[in-house]
């Protein structure tokens, strides 16, 4: 293993094509490439602003309280909104642009993930320590019990499994998406973040109090734990090099984790508290947002070095690639707005 530090040189162009006003506190960001429709959700003001990637028109639609998290099913063009204060799950309508039904769930819905193949979407509720399965043709529910306080759910679309990291448990919770049967597994103190590799059917569930990751073996359930820099909270994978990239609070650094033999092959200094983390496996670029310096690190995942640094909004929150626009969205939760980036 060995440290890369980030130099100022820039290896690439990229530059800030838009910023475009949204509502309160925007925390989370998705797109959908088939409508070129961006959907941003606004937790401060209950709304969730409609923008479009061609024109930049932007339109505003009113949610329930305190809305969380956005996922996308491009093939029915529905966009899911968990509502965290109401526990509710709102249903956008992305033809009309209008809100076709609200969705009952669990207690604090904060997480959810959506299988395009099964037309299921599954809503990890935190407090209800639970997750709520919606049949995305009927909206009908049922109600599947995981570990205590589900903070991040993923799923793998091939093998038709739902992950979730429960924080209160320390453990991940395996749904089995045809029957849903259930099973757990141990991992480290507080786990905060999930991601899975459905190409290579691995699990990445990051501990935060444990400073470490387990990979899990999708096909047998077993465990591998990795440490890796003070207080992690974020991972992405990139399933075309079988990579898992781990961000780390607590000494602003960015670990990669070798998914074949399950290893940390480089760790990154960033220099500054890394917010959140976006990957294009189409350019093999990972986008970082920082905290204090309203800024956008670029790294090259081939080398592990910068390509670019872009100035953004204040406190960038939440990322998007949208891959068949070239472009990346930055949600700056407190200038209240949108930054678009083109690659």
């Amino acid at each position: 293993m060995f440290a890369a530090i980030i130099s100022p040189a820039a290896l690439g162009a990229q530059t800030v094509v838009k910023t475009v006003p949204v509502g309160t506190t925007p925390i989370a960001v998705a797109s959908n490439p088939l409508t070129h429709k961006v959907y941003v959700v606004n937790h401060g003001s209950n709304s969730v602003t409609i923008l479009d990637s061609e024109t930049y028109a932007t339109s505003t639609l009113n949610v329930e309280d305190r809305p969380e998290a956005v996922a996308i099913n491009p093939e029915t063009n529905k966009v899911y909104i968990t509502n965290s204060g109401s526990d509710s799950v709102s249903v956008i309508d992305g033809k009309t642009g209008t809100i076709s039904s609200t969705v009952h769930v669990g207690d604090y819905p904060q997480a959810l993930a959506v299988n395009t193949a099964t037309n299921k979407i599954y809503v990890a509720n935190n407090f209800g320590h639970s997750v709520t399965v919606i049949d995305g043709a009927t909206n009908a529910t049922t109600t599947i019990q995981v570990g205590q306080g589900p903070r991040g759910i993923a799923l793998n679309a091939v093998t038709n499994k739902v992950y979730t990291v429960n924080y209160g448990s320390q453990d991940v919770t395996v749904v089995d998406g045809a029957t849903g049967a259930t099973r757990s597994i141990g991992i480290g103190k507080h786990p905060w973040a999930i991601a899975v590799d459905a190409k290579a059917n691995k699990i990445y569930a990051v501990s935060e109090d444990s400073a470490s990751v387990s990979v899990i073996d999708g096909a047998t359930n077993a465990s591998t734990t990795v440490s890796v820099g003070a207080i992690p909270f974020a991972v992405e994978v990139n399933p075309a090099t079988q990579k898992a990239y781990v961000l780390s609070y607590g000494n602003d650094s960015m670990a990669v984790i070798d998914g074949s033999t399950a290893t940390v092959t480089t760790t990154v200094s960033l220099g500054t508290p890394p917010l959140a983390i976006a990957i294009d496996p189409k350019s093999d670029r990972i986008y970082i947002a920082n905290q204090r310096t309203a800024s956008l690190t670029v790294i090259d995942s081939k080398t592990s070095l910068p390509a670019a640094t872009v100035k953004v909004g204040t406190i960038p929150y939440a990322l998007e690639v949208d891959g068949s626009a070239h472009l990346l969205y930055v949600a700056n939760f407190s200038s209240n707005d949108v930054t678009v980036v083109g690659k």
